[in-house]
């Protein structure tokens, strides 16, 4: 643990701003997705497999990156996978076919699959337990702004630029951001890097793997949402594209805002289970109203309670695994874990999409509904009991 707290804090700050910038890879294309699909003439399967690709490649390194801090220091892994997503993005931004957008998209993903396995675990040896809950809500908060800005990003600027503007502008943000972040860390690699290094195979254990396949059905329903709200908005409810991007956009705004209240909750309560528990099951009652609500205004409601519980809990449902997990053995597990949980739940954005095109997007949205519940049922049966 990193004992002088003055350090501690810059550089929360810096993985703030590039988990926001990572993961605002994810929700700035949605809200793209109308003019993308115009510009390339796409169907439902085919905007679903943007995401299925993009999401995949964003997984499967996650295990050989963990491994890799054998050889190399892990801040240099994850900082240059941000610098390579960022550069990748751009080169798609000039696609004029859509096989070359998908397969830059997918080139791209490789560079985040660094990122989350490794942003965790180092964080995990700058903090204490007992402010791990915090540093994980502000290190979320970072998440939850990229996820506000970037779609609020894109309803500002269509209105009078092409669609490349927004997504060329957010990968000089991402550039920035993995340069600054290796900069904060270039001095502090020997307390962010255990004394001692060995191989080890994953960790596992009864709660770990109640609570990966807890979030691995959860992801199923998050990566649908998270692809086809906005043209759900459009397509549904009748939205303007640039009003469904900020509308898209109020649901990880309240995330935002509660991300941190929820960790300190947590870390008061000294149990994470209630909170993931609750969030699981209002997301599921969310995503039923946004099926059976028509009304504009009156939409917000669920996206809103979909930001809380469903967006805004989901990262701080993960302190729930990383103290299911030994220190010493975090990397390779939360390697492996990612790549699992990801590459599943790579898998919504094309099966909804598929579904979509034959029974509906309203239909497809109801088979989301049913998935948090399975997940809230399985981590009940989990037990808690945190890992030094």
């Amino acid at each position: 643990m990193l004992t002088d707290k003055k350090n501690r804090w810059p550089i929360l700050i810096a993985f703030v701003v590039a988990h926001g910038v990572n993961d605002g890879f994810g929700w700035i294309i949605p809200p793209l997705l109308p003019f993308i699909r115009e510009y390339f003439n796409l169907s439902y399967s085919e905007m679903g497999g943007i995401f299925s690709i993009f999401r995949f490649t964003s997984s499967i390194l996650q295990v050989p990156a963990a491994y890799l801090v054998h050889i190399f220091p892990a801040s240099y892994i994850l900082t240059g996978g941000l610098v390579w997503a960022s550069i990748g993005m751009f080169l798609a931004s000039f696609s004029t076919s859509y096989a070359a957008f998908l397969w830059l998209t997918a080139i791209s993903g490789f560079g985040r699959s660094t990122y989350h396995p490794l942003a965790v675990t180092i964080l995990s040896r700058i903090f204490g337990r007992k402010s791990l809950g915090r540093a994980i809500g502000f290190h979320l908060s970072g998440s939850g702004a990229g996820m506000v800005v970037a779609p609020f990003l894109v309803g500002l600027l269509l209105t009078r630029f092409s669609w490349r503007l927004p997504l060329q502008i957010w990968c000089g943000m991402g550039l920035l951001a993995g340069l600054g972040l290796a900069f904060f860390l270039r001095n502090h690699q020997k307390e962010i890097t255990p004394d001692v290094r060995s191989f080890h195979w994953p960790f596992f254990s009864r709660p770990l793997v109640l609570y990966v396949l807890s979030s691995c059905i959860w992801g199923i329903a998050q990566g649908g949402i998270l692809a086809f709200t906005a043209l759900f908005l459009v397509d549904e409810r009748g939205f303007q594209p640039e009003r469904a991007a900020i509308t898209f956009g109020c649901m990880p705004l309240v995330g935002l805002a509660c991300r941190p209240l929820l960790g300190t909750l947590m870390d008061r309560m000294g149990r994470r289970k209630p909170i993931i528990i609750t969030g699981y099951v209002v997301s599921a009652t969310s995503i039923l109203a946004l099926v059976y609500i028509t009304h504009q205004w009156l939409i917000l409601a669920p996206l809103i309670l979909l930001g809380i519980f469903g967006m805004g809990h989901a990262g701080l449902a993960d302190t729930f695994m990383i103290e299911s997990i030994p220190s010493m053995r975090r990397e390779e597990t939360l390697g492996f874990v990612y790549t699992l949980r990801m590459g599943i739940a790579a898998i919504s954005p094309l099966l909804i999409g598929v579904l979509s095109e034959i029974v509906g997007i309203e239909t497809a949205f109801l088979f989301l509904s049913v998935m948090p519940w399975a997940a809230a049922g399985i981590i009940l049966l989990a037990d808690e009991k945190p890992l030094d």
